[in-house]
This record gives C-alpha cells, sequence and structure tokens, in this order.
C-alpha cells in the first residue's frame, strides 16, 4: 500500500530480525563504531537502522522514485543484542502527513527478543519528496 494512503496509527505486520556478527561488523566498521566487539554485541544503532531499512524497503520508497531524508531519530535500549538472535518488529505510524508536497511520517518500532522483552524502542521521523 503506497505510504500516502496508509493513516496515522497503521500497523505493520510483525516480523523477523537477526542481524548476524558479519552485519554486525560491517556496520560498525562503517560508522566508525570502535565501542565494543561486535562478534559479541550488536552495536545499538545497527538495531534500529535495520529496523527502520526494512520499512522503507516495505514501502517501497528504496527504489530510487523518491528522496528520502531521515530527519530525526529517538531511541532507547533496555539491554544489548548479540549477533544472530532473534528478534521481532512490531512497527506503526505514529503520524503522517503532507506539508508543501513533502510526506512526513513517524514511524515507531518495538525490539522484542524471543522471550517477550522489549530490548529496544525508536521513533524516527522520514521525510519523502516525490519531486
Amino acid at each position: 500500500m503506497p505510504l500516502q494512503d496508509l493513516e496515522s496509527g497503521h500497523e505493520f505486520p510483525a516480523e523477523p530480525l537477526v542481524i548476524t556478527a558479519d552485519e554486525a561488523a560491517a556496520y560498525a566498521s562503517a560508522v566508525g563504531d570502535t565501542s565494543a566487539n561486535p562478534i559479541e554485541r550488536v552495536p545499538s544503532m545497527a538495531v534500529i537502522a535495520a529496523g527502520l531499512s526494512r520499512f522503507i524497503k516495505h514501502l517501497g520508497l528504496a527504489d530510487g522514485t523518491v528522496e528520502v531524508v531521515h530527519a530525526s531519530q529517538e531511541a532507547s535500549f533496555n539491554r544489548a543484542v548479540t549477533p544472530g538472535e532473534q528478534l521481532e518488529i512490531r512497527a506503526s505510524l505514529k503520524s503522517n502527513t503532507e506539508r508543501r508536497g513533502s510526506r512526513f511520517t513517524t514511524v515507531e518500532m518495538a525490539f522484542i527478543d524471543g522471550a517477550g522483552a522489549q530490548v529496544a524502542e525508536a521513533s524516527s521521523l522520514i521525510v519523502v519528496n516525490a519531486s
């Protein structure tokens, strides 16, 4: 369904997320994160980035036909994620409005572990300009 057709409050189907040690290491290298060994712990923002990138792809915003700007990010973490750990992403639209030809969309995500505990949550604002 196109982004402009989704209402605030829309909930996306939950989906699995697993970040491997290689993916964690690649993310850490790309952003210069030397805070931890990615074989032992996934960089915290890698979890959020993986979730947001899936949201953007699901909405067809990663095909190069529109300009997408990641305008802001809020995140909180309850614990570290280990490489290979099974998580579930639960995402919903907090807001989805159009102003002056651009769409301002806030997606909220919760990252849940196999025991049902929330390990992280995030709120991301993206701006989509179709021109």
